[in-house]
C-alpha cells in the first residue's frame, strides 16, 4: 500500500476547508533516539545482498519535521518526514557499512482535553496515532547499495506539548513504530519546537442568549383642566401634571413625572468551596452557589472573579500539593464557563498549595478546612433610577 500518498491526501483534504479559521502547525526541527535492535533478527532475514548475507541498522539519531493543521483546540494531524543514519551492520558482525532510514507519515495528535474538557494549563498531553512509509538502504564504503527494504508502518505514541505562548511549544514524545510488511517493531523518544501561524483555535463556550429590555411607552393621561390644585403634592398643579399620584419623596419635572438618574451599583461577593482529600473534583452541594456567582456576574457585566486553590500540608510533595491547589482553581472557572457561559477571561486563577491554611493542619478538622477554594468576585454597573429628595447626587 502506498500509505504516504493517503497521509498527503488527507492532509490536503483536511486542510482545505479549514485553512481559514484553523491554526498551521510547523516543527522544523525535530530530533530522537531511534532504537531498531528488537528488529535485528527480521532485518537480517528481509535484507539479504543475495549471496547469503543479511544486514539490519543500529540504533542512532533521527532528525526530521513536520507540518501539521488543527482540526479541533486539542487534536490536530500532522504530515512528518524523518531520516535515521546509523551504521549498517552485518550478520557476522562487519559494520563497515552504512544504514539509512526515510520514514513519511501523516498523524493525528489527539489532545487528552478532547475527552476530559478544556482547561487553561500550559500542560497539554497527547496520543498519537498514524500510519506512512518507510525505506531502509544499507550501503558499502564506497557508497553502493547492497540491499534495501521499502514497508507500511504504523505510528503509536504518547506524548505532551508545554505552551510557551500561544505561537510557540515545546514539544516530547515517545513513539512505537510498527512495520505491518515484516511484522517487526521499532522505537524512537524524540524532542522538538513547535510553531502555531495564526494562533491556536479557541474553546467554544456555550454563551446562553441575553433578552434585550422590552420598553413599555407610558400611557399618554388626558387631563381635563379644573382648579389650580396640586392633589399628590409634588408642586406641579393637577391641570399640567401627567403623571398624578406621585409619591412625595420623589423629584418630579416640569411635566410632573418622576426625574430618573444613573447611579453606579457596586458587587463583592465571595465564594467557598471545599474539597475532599486528594480531589478537585467539585461537590454536587456547591453547583448551586457557583451558579449564584455566575447569575451575579451576568448582571454585572465588568464584574471579575480571582479563583484561589489551597490544600492541606498532606500528599507526597509541596509540588504535588501545588499542582492540587491549581487543579481545585481551575475545577472551579470551568464550572463557570463551561456550564454557566462565563467568558473565560473574566475569570482568573491561582494555587497557593499549603502555604496559606486557615485552620491547623495537625488535626483532621483542619486540614478539611485548607482543602479549599477562595473566590472573590467584584464589579460594577450603571442603574437608572427614580430621584428621591433625599437622594445625594455627586
Amino acid at each position: 500500500m502506498k500509505l504516504n500518498k493517503i497521509a498527503l491526501a488527507l492532509f490536503a483534504v483536511t486542510a482545505a476547508p479549514l485553512a481559514a479559521n484553523a491554526g498551521v502547525t510547523i516543527s522544523p526541527l525535530l530530533l530522537g533516539y531511534h532504537y531498531s535492535e528488537g528488529a535485528d533478527d527480521e532485518q537480517i532475514e528481509t535484507m539479504g545482498d543475495g549471496v547469503g548475507n543479511g544486514y539490519y541498522q543500529d540504533n542512532g539519531l533521527y532528525t526530521g519535521a513536520a507540518l501539521g493543521i488543527e482540526i479541533t483546540p486539542s487534536t490536530q494531524f500532522q504530515v512528518e518526514y524523518g531520516v535515521s543514519n546509523t551504521d549498517g551492520i552485518r550478520q557476522d558482525g562487519n559494520d563497515n557499512f552504512d544504514a539509512e532510514q526515510q520514514m513519511l507519515s501523516g498523524n493525528f495528535l489527539i489532545g487528552t482535553e478532547q475527552f476530559t474538557g478544556y482547561t487553561d494549563s500550559a500542560f497539554k498531553p497527547y496520543v498519537l496515532v498514524g500510519a506512512g512509509q518507510s525505506k531502509i538502504k544499507v550501503e558499502n564504503a564506497a557508497g553502493n547499495e547492497i540491499t534495501s527494504s521499502k514497508d507500511t508502518i504504523g505510528n503509536l505514541g504518547l506524548g505532551a506539548m508545554y505552551r510557551i505562548n500561544d505561537a510557540l511549544s515545546l514539544r516530547g514524545e515517545a513513539r512505537a513504530i510498527h512495520n505491518f510488511d515484516n511484522n517487526w517493531w521499532e522505537g524512537m523518544a524524540l524532542a522538538g519546537l513547535e510553531v502555531v501561524l495564526g494562533g491556536h483555535l479557541a474553546p467554544t463556550v456555550a454563551v446562553p442568549p441575553q433578552l434585550e429590555p422590552t420598553y413599555v411607552a407610558p400611557p399618554v393621561v388626558v387631563v381635563t383642566p379644573v382648579d389650580d390644585i396640586d392633589s399628590d403634592g409634588d408642586g406641579v398643579y393637577d391641570s399640567v401634571d401627567q403623571c398624578p399620584g406621585t409619591p412625595m419623596n420623589v423629584v418630579v419635572d416640569a411635566r410632573g413625572c418622576p426625574q430618573v438618574v444613573d447611579i453606579e451599583d457596586t458587587l463583592k461577593m465571595e465564594l467557598r468551596v471545599f474539597f475532599d482529600n486528594d480531589k478537585s473534583a467539585i461537590k454536587n452541594q456547591y453547583k448551586s452557589e457557583i451558579a449564584k456567582v455566575a447569575e451575579k456576574m451576568r448582571e454585572y457585566p465588568n464584574s471579575g472573579a480571582r479563583v484561589e486553590g489551597h490544600a492541606s500540608k498532606t500528599g507526597p510533595s509541596a509540588r504535588y500539593n501545588q499542582r492540587l491547589s491549581e487543579a481545585r482553581a481551575v475545577a472551579v472557572k470551568s464550572m463557570l464557563t463551561n456550564e454557566f457561559g462565563i467568558a473565560p477571561n473574566r475569570v482568573s486563577t491561582v494555587g497557593y498549595g499549603y502555604d496559606q491554611p486557615i485552620a491547623s493542619n495537625d488535626t483532621e478538622e483542619g486540614r478539611a478546612m485548607n482543602r479549599r477554594v477562595y473566590a472573590i468576585i467584584t464589579g460594577d454597573k450603571t442603574m437608572t433610577v427614580e430621584q428621591t429628595k433625599d437622594m445625594v447626587i455627586n
